[in-house]
């Protein structure tokens, strides 16, 4: 880690979170497997709500333009 990282508050929490996790694999309390599931898991759940946003938006982005469309010339 970078000098000012390691420095701020968020970094030293972000640093002790990591020591913390880095000793509970090192005795066996959790294993590589469930980090790296537990870390798929989030990156998945971050990558479908991307999804979902952007199906919601081009619905939406939709159903104003046929609105705007039924109105037809004269409106």
């Amino acid at each position: 880690m970078s000098w000012l990282w390691s420095k701020s508050r968020t970094g030293k929490v972000v640093e002790g979170g990591l020591n913390l996790l880095d000793g509970a694999v090192a005795i066996g309390l959790v294993s590589g497997a469930a980090i790296v599931l537990a870390l798929g898991k989030f990156l998945l759940g971050g990558v479908l709500g991307a999804l979902a946003i952007g199906v919601f938006a081009r619905l939406s982005r939709r159903a104003k333009s046929k609105i705007s469309s039924d109105k037809g010339p004269c409106a």
